[in-house]
């Protein structure tokens, strides 16, 4: 169960869209809107903001409030606007989010066991009910 193809490229535009970013400001954006489960990689973010950059998504944009003069900050293209809302449309049609969550459920509790699952059903009932 792999993230569709341009998952990371849509969660990176869709931030972009709101305001110009650097890159650690998007993995702790990630962080924050994963509850902080999921942070990730300077690797993975650093490395697909220079490949939407080299295929014209996003450019280098200049921030006058910038504290930081060395941050390399990204804003949207117009190009990157039409790929934000193609992205947006194909993994809408392509994820059913209930599927991937109910087989992620299934998969920990086969590999944690029933007293761990137990726990999760616990944690995701006080955090969301």
């Amino acid at each position: 169960m792999r993230n569709p193809e341009g998952f990371m490229s849509l969660l990176l535009l869709s931030f972009v869209e709101e305001k110009p970013r650097y890159g650690y400001e998007l993995i702790k954006e990630i962080e924050k809107e994963s509850g902080g489960y999921w942070q990730p990689g300077q690797g993975t973010i650093y490395g697909a903001l220079e490949r939407l950059d080299d295929e014209g998504f996003l450019e280098e944009v200049e921030v006058e409030e910038s504290e930081n003069n060395n941050r390399q900050y990204y804003g949207m293209t117009e190009k990157g606007e039409e790929k934000l809302d193609e992205l947006k449309n194909k993994c809408a049609d392509e994820i059913k989010p209930e599927d991937r969550i109910l087989g992620l459920m299934y998969i920990y509790r086969f590999l944690a066991g029933e007293d761990k699952f137990e726990y999760l059903l616990e944690a995701i009932e006080e955090e969301f009910f």
